[in-house]
């Protein structure tokens, strides 16, 4: 068992995650952020922890052809270590640009999915 399993442990909650919001909008006077459930911030602690970021997930996504996010669905099923790495690290980093992104991506299912692809794809190294 590699490493990665730390991400994909979390594949049960994010089965789950899909079709409901994990996250609720908090708002405080004029300002709003995201307050998540436990599950995803266990999620981003341990994705924080294995630094399995790529730093150039744009690059990298353009690359393989996907701007969209309809694209960016249509290449989970056949994504390597390198596309899934970049996949996970757009849906992080887009939190800091679009509170409740990464919510969306949970109840979307994409997430879910690339775990699951994270774990296919591992278990056949």
């Amino acid at each position: 068992m590699t490493r990665w399993w730390k991400l994909y442990q979390h594949l049960p909650y994010f089965e789950q995650a899909a079709e409901r919001k994990p996250g609720s909008f908090i708002t405080e006077g004029s300002l709003f952020h995201v307050e998540y459930e436990q599950g995803l911030n266990e999620f981003l602690r341990d994705y924080h922890e294995l630094d399995w970021t790529d730093t150039h997930y744009p690059d990298t996504l353009e690359a393989a052809g996907i701007s969209t996010v309809e694209q960016m669905a249509e290449a989970i099923p056949i994504a390597d270590m390198k596309v899934l790495k970049a996949l996970l690290t757009h849906m992080v980093r887009e939190e800091r640009f679009a509170a409740g992104a990464l919510a969306q991506y949970a109840s979307n299912g994409m997430v879910a999915d690339v775990l699951c692809r994270l774990k296919e794809t591992d278990t056949l190294r």
